[in-house]
């Protein structure tokens, strides 16, 4: 019984109050820390302090892009496979047609700085908001240029190219972050899968455009219809954008790498030293930009390569659609085994050494004519494994470069590619001849554009890229290896993570320390009713809401070692929120004995 004095009374009543709500205050804190420790363990590979989350709009972020990628696709190559078609409409030459291809590489490479600057510094969201915008205006101006407010061919042609140019800016905010959507909005697990969707949405474009190009402008009249079409969908795109892309990064992380690689980023141009005194890197770099060079010139010069012998551009067109289809399937199989099995060096090699055989039997068909079977079956082929290789080798980039921003190591890729491009178009230009005079009955060039073109034989052409191409794989089977430095610190932290929960249960005695420091410390000052009740430590409340088949030691051994520590240790800790309870229990009837002897 408490003292009969008041002021005693009244001390005890204040201090018992004080003891309870502080003990109340502990076990919501406790409950809410345990409802974090089992959102955090249902994560998978997480940090200590932050749960690891997964956000829908990721899937809104992706389809974005997605739709950018495929509508900036179209405005730069919906021309080429009509190119003949184009130069009688603008009273222009073909060289200078093909510049409406072209500028797309040139324009591309300073603008590669600006680019990965501007998403180091800015944020994933202002580049695609940047891109989108430069997208829009510059479809807009050709629909302008071809509307009929201009009646000179020429002046047409000068503002469509006009228009181009800034088309061709939008690309290099737009086509290099496909690793960088993957790292900030997807888990590990599935940036593989996420990195060959965006990184083919490019290509898929070029197949749509070069399917529906030679339908859409079957006489040279038709040509404005291209730019109705291509500026209605960059429209659309730029609506999706606004009303979809309102963040550059979710709330918290999806993948530990994620996390830290923020963290540790070096300044701009300290990661692009580390870029380029990266070994691996530079053999990427010069292999994935052959790759997407080849790529980029097949999809500019194909009927002008394929016309002298016999293959109109509808021909043409579908042959491009056959390679981008069956990329489409090797880069569904590469990704998916990619993600299951982290062997992107394996694949990647593989896939470039089958890619460089096809593609040298489909350009040894380009020189045949009537092969038409033979020329799309070659195509598909290099299409599976070239196009398929492709989002795989962009992932090994970022393996071998990180921690570097990933627009960082796949920006220069695509700058390689448009640098080897140039050069790889100017080869088929440059080193053409005079086509062979019994070809003369079965070209397809010119009959029918009302055009005196002369068509050409691109023999030489084809055999100075089958050596190219044959000597870049070469180099990358033999030479290039590198360490997974994302997955590897991701599974370092893992295996931290894990020691480190183990170390904690095996450590924590929860009733010795809960109970025996509390009672020698208040037993002389306090009765027994009023020590203060125990708080559950942090280990304890993981260790309550956590589900032993979620554990992810590094051995089947350890596993199930640690299973049975945690099943020991909810146990007790279990035993030990009761005792809690029923302290809480005793508190309130302690306090309404207060109350009534008060009132006595």
């Amino acid at each position: 019984m408490p003292d009969g004095n008041p002021s005693s009374k009244l001390h005890t009543q204040h201090h018992q109050d004080t003891m309870g709500d502080g003990r109340s205050t502990s076990l919501e804190e406790g409950r809410g820390q345990i409802e974090a420790a089992t959102t955090q363990g249902r994560q998978g590979n997480n940090d200590s302090n932050n749960p690891l989350v997964v956000y829908k709009q990721r899937w809104a972020v992706l389809v974005t892009v997605t739709l950018l990628n495929i509508s900036n696709a179209g405005l730069w190559i919906n021309t080429a496979p009509v190119s003949y078609k184009a130069v009688t409409y603008f009273g222009v030459t073909l060289d200078q047609v093909n510049w409406f291809s072209l500028v797309f590489l040139f324009v591309s490479i300073p603008f590669c700085f600006i680019s990965t600057f501007s998403v180091n510094q800015l944020g994933l969201k202002a580049a695609i908001h940047t891109g989108s915008a430069l997208n829009t205006i510059g479809a807009l101006i050709r629909l302008l240029s071809t509307c009929g407010i201009i009646s000179d061919g020429k002046t047409q042609y000068a503002v469509g190219l006009g228009g181009q140019v800034l088309a061709g800016m939008a690309q290099s905010f737009l086509l290099f972050i496909p690793t960088k959507v993957s790292q900030l909005w997807f888990p590990e697990d599935a940036r593989a899968l996420s990195t060959t969707i965006l990184a083919l949405s490019n290509p898929l474009g070029i197949l749509v455009t070069q399917v529906i190009s030679p339908l859409l402008v079957p006489e040279s009249d038709n040509l404005p219809t291209l730019n109705y079409v291509f500026g209605g969908l960059a429209v659309c795109t730029q609506v999706v954008t606004l009303i979809c892309i309102t963040r550059s990064k979710p709330p918290t992380p999806p993948s530990y790498s994620a996390e830290r690689g923020e963290k540790e980023r070096q300044p701009y141009l300290q990661q692009l030293k580390s870029t380029f005194t990266t070994v691996p890197y530079l053999l990427l770099l010069l292999a994935l930009g052959c790759g997407v060079a080849l790529f980029s010139a097949l999809a500019t010069v194909t009927a002008q390569i394929l016309c002298p012998l016999g293959y109109d551009d509808v021909f043409s067109g579908i042959v491009m659609g056959v390679m981008i289809l069956c990329g489409f399937v090797g880069s569904a199989v590469t990704g998916i085994t990619a993600d299951r099995t982290k062997a992107f060096t394996p694949i990647t090699k593989l896939c470039y050494g089958a890619a460089a055989i096809f593609a040298i039997i489909m350009m040894e068909m380009f020189m045949v004519p009537d092969q038409r079977a033979l020329v799309a079956i070659t195509t598909g082929l290099f299409g599976f494994f070239g196009v398929g290789a492709y989002p795989i080798g962009l992932e090994l980039a970022v393996e071998a470069t990180y921690p570097v921003e990933e627009s960082i190591s796949t920006a220069f890729i695509f700058m390689s590619g448009q640098v080897q491009g140039v050069i790889i178009i100017a080869m088929v230009s440059l080193l053409s001849t005079d086509l062979n005079p019994k070809y003369n009955d079965v070209e397809v060039c010119s009959k029918g554009t009302g055009t005196d073109l002369e068509p050409r034989d691109y023999t030489v052409s084809l055999c100075a890229i089958m050596s190219l191409l044959t000597f870049v794989v070469v180099l990358i089977i033999v030479f290039f290896n590198t360490p997974y430095k994302r997955l590897e610190a991701e599974r370092a932290q893992s295996n931290t993570n894990v020691s480190s929960s183990s170390s904690s249960s095996s450590s924590s005695t929860p009733h010795s320390s809960g109970y025996s420091s509390e009672n020698a410390s208040r037993g002389d000052t306090t009765s027994p009713r009023t020590k203060k009740i125990p708080t559950l430590s942090s280990e304890q409340q993981v260790l309550l809401q956590r589900d032993p088949t979620q554990t992810t030691p590094v051995h089947e051994e350890e596993e199930e070692e640690e299973k049975e520590v945690v099943m020991e240790e909810k146990e007790e800790v279990k035993v030990e929120e009761e005792v809690v309870m029923e302290e809480e229990e005793e508190v309130k009837v302690e306090e309404e004995e207060v109350v009534k002897e008060k009132k006595r």
